[in-house]
């Protein structure tokens, strides 16, 4: 499967806002900022950790969780518990790690590239 990404599947983005009861309008031009959410970042991992969804989704509902997380860390509300269990996700899925790699660093999306760097490092725990 190719690292490039340029962002969620149409379909992906109409599931994951059914998933977690987003206030979607189907208009959102960069729908991973707008529908960004601190709140629901335990919701993600959970949905990320079940194993049950495919390739597009969970590259999907990553860019949803590193912008839900780059906005609880701009708001000083980061959790650390939450940080470990989305780094551990991105350690075990290689490929969308990579996909966050392109998208979030090289395609230089990213808000605090420090944060995204620390997110989807390959260190281990």
């Amino acid at each position: 499967m190719s690292r490039e990404f340029y962002g969620p599947t149409a379909n992906a983005e109409i599931f994951i806002n059914r998933l977690l009861g987003l206030p979607a309008t189907g208009k959102e031009q960069d729908w991973e900022f707008e529908l960004a959410d601190p709140k629901k970042i335990d919701e993600i991992l959970n949905a990320l950790e079940s194993k049950g969804l495919d390739f597009e989704l969970q590259s999907a509902l990553s860019l949803l969780l590193i912008s839900s997380i780059e906005e609880a860390s701009d708001l000083d509300i980061i959790n650390d518990v939450q940080l470990d269990r989305a780094r551990k996700f991105f350690f075990d899925n290689t490929e969308v790690r990579e996909r966050m790699s392109f998208y979030w660093l090289e395609l230089d999306r990213a808000a605090d590239k420090t944060l995204v760097r620390r997110l989807i490092s390959c260190s281990q725990f």
